[in-house]
């Protein structure tokens, strides 16, 4: 069996990556409350992210993810 790294593991769970050009694209602040659904939206994908991370890694509760590492978010 062929070990998996850890960055291909997380890639596979939609996790970006180191280097991406989506984490230097500059976000903004969500206009509330006219961009109410849109920051829910993104709040689900992010709590859906992490439960895919948390099914395969016992570190899960103590990881922090950011919108852009799952290549969404609100940009300028």
């Amino acid at each position: 069996m062929t070990d998996v790294r850890p960055s291909q593991l997380m890639r596979d769970l939609g996790v970006v990556q180191h280097g991406a050009g989506i984490l230097a694209e500059p976000a903004h602040a969500f206009d509330l409350p006219a961009e109410r659904d849109e920051a829910e939206g993104i709040t689900d994908e992010l709590f859906a992210a992490m439960e895919r991370i948390g099914q395969v890694h016992l570190f899960a509760q103590d990881v922090g993810i950011a919108a852009p590492q799952i290549g969404t978010g609100p940009w300028t």
